[in-house]
């Protein structure tokens, strides 16, 4: 019983170590009240309402809690995927408030720089742009199911989730994402005919993630009964129209 006990005041303490971002909580809450699934042009997406979004004080409070981290301190790789997934998402989303635009995000450019260079946020007294959170921290951490929660507000990209992501179940969310994204035919996942299927076209430019570039490896614990080795893998066109409501 005494060892029972002890166990359980590990466990307990263990848990109290866990990092509990106080903006978790609101950006819940700010995805379940802006975010819908619609479908335009023949994509099927989640849409969010970017006008009401940017309106709600919430917003302002999440940003700044997210500004607010030290990425210093997070300790475990969940800790700092949830954290960085997070960041990526809702700066992508300040980004578009904050400009006002409404077509694409690639509208926020200019001729040498993309938007994802161009536009910059300060954590932890440094500068950070989309660019830096995923290619130079997020991917380097060598888990491709990221490429389906990172969302770089187009309608083509796999879909915002409706939740924030939290390390104590980051893998679950992880896995649910990716199963998401390939239940939708608009953009995710085709079974074609002729042992060949189409998936969402981040799986193309960023390939080497999966597998070293072996995707029917990859993908074939999600489609036993589709995909082999010797399977022929092709890609949806991109939409990058905003998705928004």
């Amino acid at each position: 019983m005494k060892k029972v006990l002890a166990l359980t005041a590990l466990l307990l303490i263990a848990i109290s170590f866990q990092p509990a971002f106080a903006y978790e909580n609101d950006l819940d809450g700010l995805l379940k009240s802006h975010v819908k699934t619609v479908t335009k042009k023949d994509i099927t997406y989640n849409g969010v309402d970017y006008d009401a979004w940017g309106k709600d004080p919430r917003h302002a409070k999440v940003r700044d809690g997210v500004l607010a981290v030290n990425p210093a301190a997070l300790k475990s790789k969940n800790d700092k995927l949830a954290y960085w997934i997070n960041a990526y998402n809702v700066l992508t989303i300040d980004l578009i408030t904050r400009e006002g635009e409404r077509d694409s995000i690639k509208n926020l450019g200019s001729t040498f720089t993309s938007p994802w260079k161009k536009h910059k946020w300060t954590i932890a007294g440094k500068e950070y742009s989309l660019d830096n959170i995923e290619h130079d921290i997020i991917r380097p951490m060598g888990e491709a199911r990221i490429h389906f929660a990172v969302n770089c507000a187009a309608k083509s990209c796999p879909d915002l989730r409706a939740q924030a992501y939290r390390a104590s179940k980051l893998d679950a969310q992880l896995d649910d994402q990716a199963r998401k994204t390939f239940k939708n035919a608009s953009k995710g996942y085709q079974a074609l005919n002729g042992n060949a299927v189409k998936v969402t076209k981040v799986m193309n430019w960023f390939k080497k993630d999966f597998n070293q570039g072996d995707l029917n490896s990859w993908l074939a614990p999600y489609f036993p009964e589709d995909v082999n080795a010797e399977t022929n893998i092709s890609f949806f066109n991109y939409d990058w129209s905003l998705n928004k409501q």
